[in-house]
């Protein structure tokens, strides 16, 4: 997960930004406390997505307590403590972040993987601590992803199927947020449309660099053109984001419901309507919109 999934921020209501924020920053606070500083740097929006529907879905309605960070050390923010939600979140942010990184070691140049071998190492300990936490999420995504190097290798050209593995990988992780047994296939199902809109996004932001340094991507496997590239992954994500939609339609947060329908209702339009702006401009617009 590469921090897409962000809330319209301008429709939603202050008290609920504020809260957006203190959850953002409980998530960070997890990560410092069960992983380091290691872990911190894996942090993204996407996975608060995670926590609020873990802890909406459960009925859980964390506190909040007033503190500082090393981001902000001067002023105290309201920050949520820690819940199973967010401790699920920071655990799959330890697990997706290593096979992430496993994952760009088989893409990068000789300096490049030397940084990211370097990365490994202090990650490692991370991992093993979250993989033994979570070991049946750790092998399916383990199982996705080895899956996509095989799709990568033979030259897949297909979309659907490339983003097969990304699927595979968040549907797993959203039906370990289940409250109840009944959720666990419509949170498989949701979790599998957004990580193959994740995975269009993805591809349709690389393109170019991809393009240049002949790595794979499956639209530039496709001999599209940026343009139809991007005009490719847009038809693609709004029909993912459409049926995650109506996934989402038959639960029944008991919490962070208004939250919960700003990031699906609004929010994943957003992000599509994003597709083709400069990755610096999209992340520093996301940043300022969201924190």
């Amino acid at each position: 997960m590469f921090g897409y999934i962000t809330p319209s921020i301008g429709e939603l209501k202050v008290r609920e930004y504020q809260f957006y924020k203190s959850a953002y920053c409980g998530l960070c606070k997890e990560l410092d406390r069960e992983y380091g500083f290691a872990g911190r740097m894996l942090l993204n929006y996407d996975l608060v997505l995670v926590a609020l529907l873990a802890d909406g879905l459960s009925g859980t309605q964390p506190g909040c307590a007033q503190e500082r960070c090393v981001v902000h050390p001067l002023a105290r923010r309201p920050i949520c403590k820690s819940t199973s939600g967010i401790a699920f979140a920071a655990d799959a942010l330890i697990l997706l972040g290593w096979h992430k990184l496993q994952d760009d070691l088989l893409d990068e140049g000789a300096f490049r993987k030397g940084l990211l071998r370097l990365v490994s190492l202090f990650l490692k300990k991370s991992y093993r601590k979250a993989s033994a936490r979570r070991p049946e999420l750790n092998e399916q995504l383990c199982e996705a992803m080895q899956l996509q190097t095989q799709l990568e290798k033979s030259g897949c050209r297909t979309p659907d199927q490339a983003s097969d593995p990304s699927g595979r990988m968040l549907g797993a992780l959203f039906a370990q947020a289940a409250a109840e047994e009944t959720q666990q296939p419509i949170l498989y199902r949701c979790g599998m449309l957004l990580g193959r809109m994740i995975y269009y996004l993805d591809a349709a932001e690389d393109f170019a660099d991809d393009q240049k340094k002949n790595r794979y991507n499956v639209f530039v496997q496709e001999g599209l053109a940026l343009s139809d590239a991007q005009a490719r992954a847009r038809m693609l994500c709004n029909l993912c984001a459409g049926e995650a939609i109506e996934s989402y339609r038959q639960l029944q947060p008991k919490e962070n419901q208004a939250l919960l329908d700003n990031l699906f209702y609004l929010g994943l339009a957003e992000s599509i309507s994003r597709i083709g702006c400069p990755k610096s401009k999209r992340r520093s617009k996301t940043n300022e919109r969201s924190l």
